[in-house]
């Protein structure tokens, strides 16, 4: 063999000893435009946990379970998305709009996970979604419902982990927006 013929596994080899699994390096999804009512998502990390450590010793301590966790770093009720992220922060969902739950994952697995997302009207399932999370430190993924233009009461965005832990349950009034005078 030729030394050339070894440089894929040296390679390997390297990223093994650095605390990487080969492949594991970066992972990004291109836009793929707007959202579509089932959600859309994006990895926002390109840079591997030991890339820009100053330490190369040792990756972070995985949680004592099986399968690594699955976090959620913001939820955020918004009128819209753009650029990936949140226009605005909404305190009321006006009847007759979208409401969009703009989720911030970290997912410390190799391996895709799932988030299930519940937009209940008034205690009642409106819109159920299912989100794939791509492994990355920063990830970005969203779904929405639209308010029908009757509604009033309460609405309530759950988000449950794969396992169906619930990582967080936001709450907003269902009314019309007061007019600035």
């Amino acid at each position: 063999m030729t030394r050339a013929s070894h440089l894929p596994t040296l390679a390997a080899l390297m990223l093994t000893l650095a605390g990487c699994p080969e492949g594991s390096a970066v992972a990004q999804n291109p836009d793929a435009g707007p959202p579509v009512d089932a959600g859309a998502s994006d990895a926002q990390s390109t840079t591997p946990w030991h890339a820009s450590s100053s330490t190369p010793s040792s990756p972070p301590a995985e949680p004592s379970s099986e399968r690594a966790s699955i976090e959620l770093l913001q939820l955020t009720l918004t009128s819209d998305v753009q650029k990936k992220d949140p226009v605005d922060t909404l305190d009321v969902a006006p009847p007759g709009t979208r409401v969009y739950a703009h989720l911030k994952l970290r997912n410390r697995s190799q391996d895709k996970r799932k988030v299930h997302v519940d937009f209940l009207v008034n205690g009642k399932l409106r819109t159920p979604l299912d989100l794939t999370v791509e492994p990355s430190w920063s990830f970005r993924t969203w779904g929405y419902n639209t308010m029908q233009t009757g509604d009033t009461g309460e609405l309530e965005v759950r988000v449950l982990d794969d396992g169906g832990a619930t990582l967080a349950t936001a709450r907003l009034p269902i009314k019309a927006k007061s007019k600035a005078k």
